[in-house]
């Protein structure tokens, strides 16, 4: 299972850096308008979500939204020692360092979330099938922090990424929906 995952995950690793700009700039909007006029969005108080790197759906204008809206907004750091990840608050993007494989982290002074009532983790990945298994990084953060997690995910992918499956084994976790900039899928663990 495990060099069948890291063979998809290199393909699709190829494909999303060959994704267009433009193409990830304009379809991260819709989903993201998507979320952001859904009741998942409108009914929760804090939203979980990473910060995008050049290769995934772009989240600003949700973490945007959601500082403006008096939500309270937390982004995903790791801790390199456990390899677990946690979830701390940030109020604007000023609250965020440089972190290892070139991705912003809240830095740490800022608060660790551990109330997760009332929220939504939006959740990356390389790909998704439409019962919300998802093709990560490979390092599985998301699927140890998802295990435990017991709020409303939601995956967010570009519609071209929607894949009919995926390896998965019994250690990945499943979104409760999956967004495109198309739909918005109830998954059937949902």
């Amino acid at each position: 299972m495990n060099g069948e995952k890291r063979g998809v995950r290199q393909v699709l690793l190829h494909e999303r850096r060959a994704y267009l700009n433009e193409k990830r700039v304009q379809s991260s909007k819709e989903i993201m308008q998507r979320i952001i006029g859904s009741q998942l969005y409108k009914d929760c108080d804090t939203i979980l979500t990473f910060i995008p790197t050049r290769i995934e759906v772009d989240t600003t204008s949700l973490i945007e939204k959601a500082f403006a809206d008096g939500k309270t907004v937390a982004a995903p750091r790791v801790d390199k020692n456990s390899d677990l990840m946690d979830f701390y608050r940030i109020t604007s993007f000023d609250d965020l360092e440089s972190a290892s494989f070139n991705l912003l982290e809240p830095k740490t002074d800022c608060e660790k979330i551990t109330d997760f009532s009332n929220s939504i983790c939006i959740t990356p990945g390389l790909a998704y099938t439409r019962k919300g298994f998802r093709m990560g990084f490979g390092r599985g953060y998301y699927d140890r922090f998802l295990s435990g997690y017991e709020g409303i995910s939601c995956g967010v992918i570009f519609e071209q990424f929607i894949l009919d499956s995926l390896p998965v084994d019994d250690r990945d976790i499943p979104t409760s929906f999956v967004v495109t900039e198309y739909e918005i899928i109830r998954t059937s663990e949902s």
